[in-house]
C-alpha cells in the first residue's frame, strides 16, 4: 500500500501555476483556487470585452496584462486632463508592475473614483476588490464616447449646413425672394399720403395746419411733395407751426378754413362781411371778459382753501395743546409716586441698617438663611409665573389665529398654504443636502489623502519586494563579478601560455644551429639559464601577490565573522 507523504507544503484546493520571474525565466508557483475570485475575473473580462477591449480574450496574457491594460486603455478613453504617463506593455518585471499599478491608484482619486484600491491588491489580482473600479471605469468610459459622439455628430451636421445646402432649402429660398418681390410691388402701388396736422380754433373746431406752399394746391395734388427729403419737410413743419401761430386770431384764415371745411362760399357782399367781422370782434370781447371771471374765481377759490387749512391748523393746534396738558398731568403723578419709591426705599434701608446692627444669634442666622431662600424662591417663582403667562397669552393669540383662519380659508387656501410649507420644507431639504453633500464631499478628500499614506502592512509588503529585488540584482552582481573574474584568468593564463608556446618554438628552431658549433652552444646555454632565472623570478613575485591578497582575505573573513 502506498504511504502518503504528510509533509508535502501541496495542499487539495492549492495547484501550481507557471509564471516568469524577474530574468524572464518560467517558474512554478502556488495559486490557492477561490470559486468567488474565478467568478469575478469572468466578470471583469466580461465587462472589458463588453466594452470595447478585446484583448482581454487573448489566451496568451496572463490576468494582470489583461485587467491592467483594460484599467489603462479605460482611463485613456476617458481623456483626464492628469501628468502621470500610463505606458503598458507585456511581460512586466516585479519593478515596473509595481509603479505602474501606483500610477493607476494615484489617477483614480483624480477621476472622483468612489472606490478605493490598493497597489498590493491589483498586483496580488484581488478581483473581488477590482471589480468594482473596473465596472466605475467602464462606465466612465462609455459616456465619455458617448458625449464625444455626440458632439462630433453636431459638428458634422453644422459642417454639413454651413456648406451644402439641400432641394428643399433651396425651394423655400425661392419662395422667399418671390414673397419679397411682391411686397416691395405692393409697397409701391401703395405709396404712403401725406398728411396734416390739425389745431383746435379758437371759435371751435380744428383747422388742419398746411404749409404755405399748401393751401390751394394739396387738395388737388395730395402726392405733391412726398419725393422730398426730411431736412425740407422738418422746415415746413417749422413754418407751418409759426404760420398757425400768427393766423389762430386772422378773421380772413378762419373764415376761408370754415368755408373750406363746411362747404360754404367765400364771396360774400361787403355788408354779410363786415357783419361777420363785428359779430367776430364781440364775441373775442366776451372771450376776454370770461377769461378775467375765471381769473377772478380762482382767486376766491384759492382763499376759501387759505381758510380751510387755517381752520385745520388750530384744530391741530388745539389737540397738540391739549394733549401737553395730559402730559404734564401724568409727568406730575410719576414725579409723585417716584418720591413715594425714594421715600419707602430710604425707610426700608434704614430697617436693614438696623436689623444688621442687632446681634444675630446662631438660631436667628439659620431663620434669616431660611427667610432669604424663600424669598429668592418667591421672586423666581413669580418671574416664571409672569413669563408661563406670556407663553399662554402667546399660544392663546397663535391657536386663536389659527381657528380664524381654519374658519375663513376655504379648502384651496388650505391647499395653498399646504403647498406653501411644502416648498419651503423642500428648500430647506435641498439647502441640507447640498451641505451634506459638501461635507461627504470634504471627508472623501480627507478620506483619499489618509488612504494615499501607506499603512505598515504595505510598507512591510514594499520592503519585501525591494529586498526581493536587491537579492535579485547582488546575485546577478555577484554571478558578473564571477565571470569577470573568470575572464581575467583565463586571458592571463591565455598570455602566460602564448609566452611559453613562443619560448618552446624558438628554442626548437634555434637548437639545431646551436649545437653545431661550440661558443654558439654557449651562448645558446648561457640564454638558456637566463630565461628560466626570469621564469623564477617571475613565479616567485606571482606567488608573493598570491600570498598578499590570501592574507587580505583572511582578514576580511575575520572582520566579517566579527561583524556576524
Amino acid at each position: 500500500m502506498a504511504t502518503k507523504n504528510i509533509f508535502s507544503k501541496h495542499l487539495p484546493n492549492v495547484k501550481l501555476a507557471t509564471r516568469i520571474d524577474a530574468d524572464g525565466n518560467e517558474i512554478q508557483v502556488e495559486r490557492r483556487e477561490d470559486e468567488e475570485q474565478k467568478r469575478k475575473e469572468q466578470d471583469i473580462i466580461e465587462t472589458l470585452v463588453g466594452a470595447g477591449y478585446y484583448r482581454a480574450h487573448i489566451q496568451g496574457l496572463s490576468p494582470f496584462d489583461k485587467i491592467v491594460g483594460g484599467m489603462t486603455w479605460c482611463i485613456e478613453a476617458c481623456d483626464y486632463d492628469v501628468d502621470v504617463d500610463l505606458l503598458f506593455h507585456e511581460n512586466l518585471t516585479i519593478g515596473q508592475k509595481i509603479a505602474l499599478t501606483e500610477k493607476i491608484v494615484a489617477v483614480l482619486p483624480r477621476m472622483q473614483c468612489p472606490f478605493l484600491i490598493e497597489p498590493h491588491q491589483i498586483q496580488g489580482l484581488d478581483f473581488i476588490n477590482i471589480f468594482p473600479v473596473v465596472q466605475w471605469l467602464v462606465k466612465r468610459s462609455v459616456e465619455n464616447r458617448s458625449k464625444k459622439a455626440d458632439t462630433l455628430r453636431k459638428l458634422a451636421a453644422t459642417q454639413f449646413q454651413n456648406h451644402f445646402t439641400l432641394g428643399a432649402d433651396r425651394e423655400l429660398q425661392r419662395l422667399r425672394a418671390k414673397q419679397l418681390d411682391n411686397l416691395r410691388a405692393i409697397e409701391g402701388k401703395y405709396p404712403p399720403k401725406r398728411a396734416f396736422k390739425l389745431r383746435k380754433a379758437a371759435g371751435g373746431g380744428w383747422i388742419p395746419v398746411r404749409p404755405k406752399d399748401a393751401d390751394d394746391t394739396v387738395d388737388e395734388e395730395p402726392g405733391a411733395g412726398e419725393d422730398g427729403t426730411d431736412g425740407a419737410i422738418q422746415e415746413k413743419d417749422e413754418e407751418t407751426v409759426q404760420l398757425s401761430e400768427e393766423r389762430e386770431f386772422d378773421f380772413e384764415f378762419l373764415f376761408k378754413s370754415l368755408a373750406r371745411e363746411h362747404n360754404l362760399p367765400t364771396d360774400l357782399s361787403e355788408t354779410d362781411h363786415a357783419a361777420l367781422t363785428r359779430k367776430y370782434d364781440e364775441w373775442k370781447q366776451q372771450v376776454a371778459n370770461s377769461s378775467e371771471t375765471a381769473a377772478s374765481l380762482a382767486d376766491r377759490n384759492q382763499i376759501k382753501t387759505l381758510l380751510a387749512a387755517k381752520l385745520a391748523l388750530a384744530k391741530k393746534v388745539d389737540q397738540a395743546r391739549e394733549e401737553f396738558a395730559q402730559l404734564r398731568a401724568t409727568v406730575t403723578e410719576e414725579e409723585r409716586r417716584l418720591q413715594q419709591t425714594v421715600e419707602r426705599k430710604e425707610s426700608l434701608e434704614e430697617e436693614i441698617k438696623n436689623l444688621d446692627n442687632l446681634e444675630i444669634s446662631e438660631e436667628n442666622q439659620k431663620i434669616l438663611d431660611h427667610a432669604k431662600q424663600l424669598v429668592l424662591k418667591n421672586e423666581n417663582m413669580k418671574k416664571q409665573e409672569v413669563q408661563f403667562k406670556e407663553n399662554c397669552k402667546k399660544e392663546l393669540a397663535e391657536l386663536q389665529a389659527k381657528v380664524d383662519k381654519a374658519e375663513t380659508s376655504t379648502p384651496d387656501d388650505d391647499m395653498v398654504e399646504l403647498q406653501r410649507q411644502l416648498d419651503m420644507e423642500q428648500e430647506r431639504l435641498k439647502s441640507l443636502r447640498l451641505q451634506l453633500a459638501k461635507k461627504n464631499r470634504a471627508y472623501v478628500s480627507i478620506n483619499r489623502q489618509l488612504d494615499n499614506i501607506p499603512d505598515r502592512t504595505e510598507l512591510a509588503q514594499y520592503q519585501r519586494r525591494f529586498l526581493e529585488l536587491y537579492n535579485q540584482v547582488s546575485a546577478k552582481h555577484r554571478e558578473t563579478k564571477q565571470f569577470y573574474t573568470l575572464y581575467n584568468t583565463l586571458d592571463d593564463t591565455k598570455v602566460y601560455l602564448e609566452k611559453e608556446m613562443s619560448l618552446l618554438n624558438s628554442i626548437y628552431d634555434n637548437y639545431a644551429s646551436a649545437m653545431q658549433k661550440p661558443h654558439t652552444r654557449e651562448q645558446f646555454i648561457q640564454q638558456f639559464d637566463s630565461i628560466v632565472e626570469g621564469i623564477r623570478t617571475t613565479k616567485a613575485s606571482l606567488r608573493r601577490k598570491c600570498d598578499e591578497e590570501r592574507s587580505k582575505r583572511d582578514a576580511l573573513n575575520g572582520q566579517l565573522q566579527l561583524l556576524v
